[in-house]
């Protein structure tokens, strides 16, 4: 039962497709009218077993500051998604940006739908150098099905790209919860075409005896 928990919490982020290929996510809103549709694959390991989910999303910016998305999640959840910008102010190298995310999801249990999890997350996001920027989230998550609560915080660091235009775009975190040691998670993310289509990968492991592991891959586009 607890690691039905971990793993919930652990891909709740990567369901919410959050700031991929990181569980870490972005203060960025899409701007009024902007969409993406991105897809990923999580693949979670302990102690030979573990569990894979698939999500395939769409997000559109609504105006006055705020995105909402829905995410189809197999096998058989839909999470609705969305993130108001707070704040946003002149930085060194940019903009700091704090925005509140927010996740609803429903599940497939048996015969009927249930509420399967909710959650807020603080979202801020700094430059720390032209190349560099930082991304911070807490947050508070509870499954519904479990009827347990956690906090939940990350700490990224992004690469804004390496390569003609940037194409390559390395980037790490170190993400966790109250209720087990932490993960660190390296990844990368690749634009195909410049600021429309990315595809991206992400391995991590856990601060634990038992090294549970997680791998995604996803993709991106932007229209």
């Amino acid at each position: 039962m607890r690691h039905a928990f971990v793993f919930s919490l652990v891909l709740v982020t990567c369901a919410a497709e959050a700031g991929r290929p990181l569980q870490a996510d972005d203060a960025a809103v899409m701007d009024p009218h902007a969409c993406e549709l991105e897809g990923a694959h999580g693949d979670w390991r302990l102690d030979g077993g573990g569990q894979r989910q698939t999500s395939l999303q769409l997000g559109c910016g609504i105006g006055w500051g705020s995105e909402v998305a829905l995410n189809a999640i197999r096998p058989r959840e839909l999470a609705l998604n969305g993130k108001t910008m707070l704040a946003s102010t002149a930085w060194a190298d940019g903009d700091a940006q704090l925005t509140l995310g927010w996740s609803l999801s429903h599940r497939h249990v048996e015969t009927a739908w249930r509420r399967s999890s909710a959650g807020l997350t603080l979202i801020g996001s700094a430059p720390l150098t032209r190349d560099l920027t930082l991304h911070a989230n807490f947050g508070h998550q509870r499954d519904e099905l479990l009827q347990r609560r956690s906090t939940t915080w990350a700490l990224a660091v992004e690469h804004g790209g390496f390569g003609e235009g940037g194409r390559w775009q390395p980037m790490a975190e170190v993400f966790g919860d109250d209720r087990g040691k932490p993960w660190a998670n390296a990844a990368l993310r690749v634009a195909v075409l410049p600021d429309r289509l990315f595809v991206d990968a992400s391995y991590g492991r856990q601060f634990a005896g038992a090294r549970a592991r997680l791998k995604t891959a996803g993709f991106k586009l932007a229209f």
